[in-house]
Order: structure tokens, then sequence, then C-alpha cells
């Protein structure tokens, strides 16, 4: 089966897909920023779904806003793995409400979560895919 690294696995989407393709036999990175600090109960939470049903599934530290994090976590599951197959983009934010009570920063801030966390993913990712002309990028959105 294939090796996936999802981005934004802490909740949500992201969880529920990285336990769905668990289930489905692939090798599943689910990333997160700070795995051991705020999101430790949501690792735990995967790690033990994966031990009792005999899945793989490694939680990896990735944070979006940083390149290298990034670096770091997809160079975690080249080494391990040996390969990359699949790259979900999962992780954003989403802010409601009128778009003029907004400031600058702030939509900055959702644009580098959203728009440059991917393009630093697939920075990390994409060299490695076309070296091997094989692999998946898969975007989630949602409302």
């Amino acid at each position: 089966m294939s090796s996936v690294l999802i981005t934004g696995a802490a909740t949500g989407i992201g969880n529920l897909t990285a336990r769905a393709l668990a289930a489905d036999g692939h090798r599943v990175y689910a990333t997160m920023r700070h795995p051991d600090g705020a999101n430790a109960a949501r690792a735990t939470e995967l790690h033990e779904f994966a031990e009792r049903d005999g899945l793989h599934v490694q939680v990896v530290e990735l944070d979006v806003l940083s390149e290298t994090s990034v670096t770091a976590a997809v160079n975690t599951v080249l080494r391990q793995e040996g390969a990359l197959d699949v790259v979900v983009h999962n992780a954003g934010h989403l802010a409601l409400g009128y778009s003029e009570a907004f400031t600058a920063p702030e939509i900055a801030g959702l644009f580098d979560t959203n728009v440059l966390g991917m393009h630093r993913v697939n920075r990390a990712v994409l060299p490695y895919m076309r070296a091997r002309r094989s692999g998946t990028l898969v975007y989630v959105g949602s409302t």
C-alpha cells in the first residue's frame, strides 16, 4: 500500500482521513503541530487507535508555517519509508465574519497557513516525487 503524509491530522477531516487510510492498509504519517504539547492527547488517541487495530499510523510534528518543520517531517517519512506516495494537504484555518472586519494581518495569517503552507509542503515533496516520476497531491477544502 501507499505511504501517506497528511497535514493537519490532529482533528476533523485530517484525523478521520488518517484513520480511514490506515484502516485500508496504508502507512499513514499523521502530522500536526505540538504533538508532545497542546496536541498530546490527540496524538495519543491516534497511537492507541493504530496499536489497537494493528495499523500503521505515526504522528509526526509538522507546522506548515515553518519550512524547517516541513522539511524535517518530510525527511522523517522518507527516511523511515524510503518513499512518499501521497500527500493530503488538509491543514488550514477558517475565519468567519464580514470581510471588512478582518485586518490585513489577519488575512495575511490565513493566506500564510492556507496557501503558503501548502506551497512549503509541495517544495519539500515535489522534487522527490518528480525524481520518482510518481506521487499524488490531494487538496482538501471545507467550510
